[in-house]
């Protein structure tokens, strides 16, 4: 090797490129690098134990390819850089995950606030066959529906009784 062939070999294990496409049955994904695309080379995952995070990288999408030895159909593409065409979350500490459609999951440590925005017709699902527990002020801003029973303070809403019950107009007393 020529002292003159050490800044092309290192050029080559590091480039800058594009997502120009996504498998995710094989998890792979072709990269654009100026004009070479690459064959399908895989992209590092995040957490990837026994807890697991998965997010299919978007088409143009930044990467950095990292090809071990300089050989780029070898390589892993490197995700997770800022650029203009997916901006950051803002300035502050906000945590944020923002989805194709818009939705967004966002939790701000300094104001203590989690947020999870959805777009219009979207819907939420929370699954605990153990029980949930708000232990917190409740606004609804639509229908509140339940499927069984709604229980007050020991008070059954389907089943309680009233005392004072009068014919006609009059009003019945407080559920007894």
């Amino acid at each position: 090797m020529r002292d003159d062939d050490l800044p092309s070999l290192i050029g080559n294990l590091l480039r800058y490129g594009t997502v120009a496409s996504v498998d995710a049955a094989s998890a792979r994904v072709t990269v654009r690098v100026g004009e070479i695309e690459t064959q399908p080379v895989r992209w590092l995952l995040g957490p990837h134990g026994a807890t697991r995070a998965w997010s299919l990288p978007t088409v143009g999408e930044q990467v950095q390819l990292l090809a071990p030895e300089g050989d780029i159909e070898g390589a892993i593409a490197l995700r997770g850089i800022a650029f203009q065409s997916f901006p950051p979350a803002g300035n502050s500490k906000r945590e944020l995950i923002r989805f194709a459609d818009g939705a967004e999951i966002a939790y701000d440590p300094e104001g203590h606030k989690l947020e999870a925005l959805l777009p219009d017709g979207a819907t939420a699902t929370i699954v605990a066959p153990g029980g949930i527990t708000l232990d917190a002020d409740v606004l609804v801003k639509g229908t509140l529906t339940a499927e069984t029973d709604v229980i007050a303070d020991g008070v059954s809403l389907k089943n309680h009784r009233h005392g004072q019950v009068q014919p006609g107009s009059g009003q019945s007393g407080v559920p007894a």
